[in-house]
């Protein structure tokens, strides 16, 4: 089969296309052939070795996927050509991920590719949505009726975050450094899509439209000089929830506000999820977007042999998932 591994820690272009013997599932685990990949900026970070407990090269990177069951294991939970969506586990971190043909999968952390969705849904939809679950509803708690502030919100994340506040009942401020993709967020349910090519700026705007009020959570996807931006528009016990670092691995912040306003500031790590909860918080996900009749947003599909291409146009900050169609 083919596969893009690298073979040793270093930039991105380490990933090579390989031919390797096409792997043989475990007895808990199924055999899946991979239709769709989605990329995401921790795989760069992994192959950087700037993400914690990596797997040793060579390896695959990948952490979303959508496929065929083609060997199922002994859960009886698949069968043959079985169509299935890969969520959040140990694949593409510790283990081989989905740039790949075909990909072993612990049958508890797959689930059936959900009715009338694309592959290319599937593949776009489980990594970001989990994150962006966890972040507001399982660390963060929201309410109907509150107000969450989404920083990167073009990304994968962002726009998952974007679908799910709404779909929970929140006002939503957005943000982007470009015009048209301020418009495209919009239309995808924000209440608010802010200017954010300078921080200073975006906050007074921000503070305008709230006037006296302040947002109740933050979905924190940047970092850097963003985060003290975050923490000027909270108000009192808001909970800032840091999934990216887009902006900066570091952050300069006001002790002050911290006590005054009684901040929360948590890290969000969807590899903690155990796989039964990432089970139930993606069934959760699924009849939220079918409610309201949304889908995860994808902006360009690569194919097996454009991965380099892939991951620069990732780079560059698209709007929604970046896909690559693993299967000719």
């Amino acid at each position: 089969m083919r596969i893009w591994r690298f073979h040793e820690f270093g930039p991105i272009e380490n990933l090579q296309l390989e031919e390797v013997p096409t792997p043989e599932p475990g007895p808990e685990e199924a055999l899946v052939e991979l239709e769709f990949a989605a990329l995401n900026p921790a795989d760069k970070f992994l192959v950087n070795k700037m993400y914690p407990r990596p797997g040793k090269p060579p390896m695959a990177v990948g952490r979303d996927g959508s496929g065929r069951v083609v060997k199922p294991g002994n859960s009886g939970r698949f069968k043959v050509g079985d169509s299935v969506v890969v969520l959040r586990s140990d694949i593409g971190v510790r283990r081989d991920g989905t740039l790949a043909e075909f990909v072993t999968v612990p049958e508890e952390s797959l689930a059936p590719l959900p009715n009338g969705w694309s592959f290319e849904e599937g593949a776009a939809a489980a990594l970001v949505h989990l994150t962006a679950w966890r972040a507001l509803v399982h660390q963060g708690e929201i309410k109907p009726g509150q107000t969450v502030l989404i920083t990167g919100s073009s990304g994968g994340v962002g726009t998952a975050a974007i679908q799910q506040a709404k779909a929970l009942g929140c006002r939503v401020f957005a943000m982007s450094r470009h015009e048209e993709k301020r418009k495209e967020l919009l239309d995808l349910g924000a209440d608010h899509a802010l200017d954010s090519n300078d921080p200073a700026m975006m906050e007074e705007e921000a503070k305008a439209i709230l006037g006296k009020d302040r947002v109740h959570l933050v979905v924190e996807n940047l970092g850097g000089p963003f985060l003290q931006t975050s923490i000027n528009l909270s108000g009192v016990d808001a909970r800032i929830l840091v999934i990216g670092l887009l902006a900066g691995l570091k952050s300069e912040i006001s002790l002050a506000n911290l006590i005054f306003k009684q901040l929360r500031i948590e890290g969000v790590h969807v590899g903690s999820w155990t796989a039964e909860e990432a089970q139930d918080a993606w069934d959760r996900i699924v009849e939220k977007l079918n409610a309201r009749s949304q889908r995860p947003m994808i902006d360009r599909i690569f194919l097996m042999e454009e991965v380099q291409e892939a991951f620069a146009y990732l780079e560059m900050g698209p709007l929604g998932k970046v896909l690559v169609k693993v299967k000719d």
